[in-house]
């Protein structure tokens, strides 16, 4: 790539390309802006060298450079996001078309590698798994049997992944530092949060998005710990004194937990996510035709009331 064309930039320091970053993605979410300055970062801890050292040397050869993101003890899907950051600065510094390109198919042929390696490592889970239903009933004995005896962090664990196996599971992110409301108030200024209607009725809720509860066992799941165990005003929460909701990490290693102590396997959000789809397709052939019709014809618009209305 051409350097005198780079010139001005070579000198960046991580909060040099930052500060770029938030001017030109203004209303990007602080979420967005932070996760670009941890891949600059990394990028760092990979070279060795600060960023202003490198010269941009990882904008040279799109091959070489996620070759070398390879040699590193970072996951493949940590790869692939802070590659996706190196586009991001392509695009910030305007390079030509070709050459964002070749960085582009990059990205894509990994991103596949990386989609092909979940559904072989699901396939194999799922050798050990039981149906999807009784999953669920499994879950439900479990809530049904709970007794004086349990404790804290049996309810929080079952909590989590009866939240992700008796409803519609939403992105581990959209769980993080969820609310509990009493009331459909002006709700703007809070990003993820279950509410609990006038009529009884229990919502979770994140930006656009509306799921409403229906498995009675998970309804009552939700009343015991609501009622019994946790008297924040956070759902999720680490521990009894918990003063805020548990992150995305936080929520991950006790979803791993979860699933090992109830299922007897490691699962994930993303897995979860996926066999409720998996179960959807089996229960009807033509969801995935319907999907996908349903984008041909321009019908892209999120729709809340298809979720509320769900039952699973």
């Amino acid at each position: 790539m051409n350097k005198d064309y780079l010139k001005k930039f070579l000198a960046f320091k991580v909060e040099d390309f930052y500060n770029f970053h938030l001017k030109a993605y203004p209303h990007a979410h602080n979420r967005t802006h932070k996760s670009f300055r941890e891949s600059l970062k990394r990028v760092e801890k990979i070279y060795g060298k600060p960023l202003e050292k490198l010269n941009l040397c990882f904008l040279n050869d799109a091959k070489e450079t996620f070759d070398k993101f390879r040699e590193t003890d970072y996951s493949h899907q940590t790869n692939i996001s802070t590659f996706c950051m190196i586009l991001k600065i392509l695009k910030l510094l305007g390079v030509p078309v070709d050459e964002y390109n070749k960085f582009q198919n990059i990205l894509n042929i990994e991103t596949k590698k990386n989609q092909l390696n979940r559904e072989e490592d699901l396939k194999d889970k799922l050798e050990y798994l039981p149906p999807y239903d009784i999953m669920k009933n499994h879950l439900r004995d479990k809530i049904e049997n709970i007794n004086e005896t349990v404790s804290f962090q049996d309810v929080k664990y079952l909590l989590i992944v009866s939240m992700m196996v008796l409803s519609v599971p939403l992105k581990l992110l959209q769980y993080t530092k969820m609310i509990i409301k009493f009331i459909d108030a002006d709700s703007n200024y809070i990003k993820n949060f279950l509410l609990e209607d006038l009529n009884g009725d229990y919502f979770v809720k994140s930006g656009d998005i509306s799921v409403k509860i229906n498995d009675t066992h998970l309804i009552k799941l939700i009343k015991l710990w609501i009622n019994e165990f946790n008297t924040t005003k956070h759902f999720f929460i680490q521990h009894e004194n918990a003063k805020t909701g548990m992150n995305n990490k936080e929520l991950r290693i006790a979803l791993n937990n979860a699933t090992i102590q109830y299922f007897g396997e490691t699962l994930t959000n993303s897995d979860l996510r996926s066999l409720y789809m998996k179960n959807l397709m089996d229960l009807d052939p033509s969801f995935k035709e319907k999907l996908q019709l349903s984008e041909l014809l321009g019908y892209k618009k999120k729709n809340t009331n298809v979720l509320d209305m769900h039952k699973v």
